[in-house]
């Protein structure tokens, strides 16, 4: 493969993203310099940028694939047969590297279907970014993932659910251990509901402590990392005690859960631009009331609580939480646009939560995640200044590259 030469480009560098104006050559798929080409090759593929900015690849650390245009779990769980799922999922996977997204955790999936489509993905079979996938979302009877009236089942588990109902610590146990076995890369568990769910709302629990702690405890012997799904006070400072790796959404965060997401070192994953989107503008796109009015009553307790766990310098990662009618894939980059205008952070905290901060947690940092000597080449090439306006990065027309491993995979460039 013959080197690549970027000419002329403004290079937001390191963990800071100092800007550095120049060259970046890359040589399989990785940066081998910054600023200055080490000399020419006679087959050297030189792309001029003519003054375009150059970010690392955008990462979303809560995506579901499967979400394609839904509205409510009737559409995620029954309206879509398992086949149809896998088809979505395929299909935005690809959207979401057209969108920049070089690396996403996927949080839940129906079957095993985020680990199928990683694997599609490595092998070449499928485009799409690098995935670490979750299996089914480990719920209880009642609790967040049991999305139906008890009557549609007559009280059966549904087998192509979102999420998996166990009951008693065995059960927990048991689930994570098959779950490793058919390769998932993340446990996503509900400690608490959601107002997604109108029969659990965000402010009940849902795991007992035993359940939770023996998640906890299996995931630990078994060397791998838990997103826990926690809302409600108690399923936040549960969480937070127990040291799951992440907090998804964290509604209700006090000064006790945030001292104990600090000392544990627990990561907020807010997805607060998807759930504010769901009180401003979801009625408008299709989401049931119901729904729409459980958000509009959290949102300012969400965004209170994310407040609090920024300033007290809980990491946070971006996540769209995306596909639903109101929130397409690829709008991940509306939640660093929030974290100014609501949390008060600045362009460059925000930047780092949607790249930095995303390959620390998931243990990629060495390879991705800032644009250095001897990282892989995942790069997003735009016009304009995406520090002085993130809201840059949602347009499709300034996006000019999108680069994976080194090779141009999307941009308004790529297809002329």
């Amino acid at each position: 493969m013959p080197r690549m030469v970027l000419n002329h480009g403004r290079y937001f560098t390191g963990e800071n993203f100092e800007l550095v104006e120049g060259a970046v050559v890359i040589d399989d798929g990785r940066i081998v310099s910054i600023g200055v080409k080490d000399g020419d090759r006679p087959d050297d593929v030189e792309i001029d940028l003519k003054g375009a900015s150059v970010i690392p690849g955008l990462m979303d650390a809560h995506c579901h694939l499967i979400y394609r245009d839904v509205a409510d779990p009737y559409d995620i769980e029954l309206r879509k047969s398992i086949a149809e799922a896998t088809i979505d999922a395929v299909f935005n996977a690809s959207t979401l590297l057209d969108c920049g997204f070089t690396t996403v955790r996927d949080v839940g999936s129906r079957g095993n279907i985020g680990v199928e489509v990683r694997n599609a993905i490595n092998r070449g079979d499928v485009r799409g970014p690098r995935v670490q996938p979750a299996g089914r979302i480990l719920s209880a009877p009642g609790g967040l993932a049991d999305f139906h009236p008890s009557h549609i089942f007559e009280g059966r588990q549904y087998p192509y659910g979102l999420g998996v109902q166990v009951v008693g610590p065995h059960e927990a146990r048991a689930e994570v251990r098959r779950q490793l076995k058919d390769g998932v890369d993340w446990i996503k568990v509900g400690v608490s509901g959601t107002g997604f769910n109108p029969l659990c709302p965000a402010e009940r629990n849902g795991l007992s402590e035993a359940e939770f702690e023996a998640v906890m405890n299996e995931a630990r012997l078994q060397g791998v990392p838990v997103a826990a799904h926690a809302e409600s006070a108690e399923a936040v400072r549960a969480a937070a005690r127990l040291g799951a790796q992440t907090i998804e959404h964290g509604i209700y965060i006090d000064e006790a859960s945030v001292s104990d997401m600090v000392l544990n070192g627990v990561t907020l994953s807010p997805t607060l631009s998807m759930y504010r989107a769901f009180a401003v503008r979801g009625g408008d796109m299709g989401i049931p009331a119901v729904i729409v009015d459980q958000h509009k009553r959290t949102h300012a307790r969400h965004a209170e609580s994310v407040r609090l766990a920024f300033e007290s310098g809980v990491p946070i990662v971006a996540g769209g939480d995306a596909g639903l009618t109101h929130f397409p894939q690829g709008n991940c980059a509306e939640e660093a646009v929030s974290y100014v205008e609501i949390v008060g952070m600045s362009s460059r905290e925000s930047l780092r939560t949607l790249t930095v901060n995303v390959a620390r947690l998931l243990g990629i940092l060495d390879d991705v995640g800032t644009i250095d000597v001897g990282k892989r080449a995942d790069l997003v090439v735009i016009d304009g200044d995406p520090l002085g306006d993130l809201s840059l990065l949602q347009r499709a027309d300034l996006r000019r590259y999108v680069l994976l491993d080194g090779e141009i995979v999307a941009g308004t460039a790529a297809l002329n």
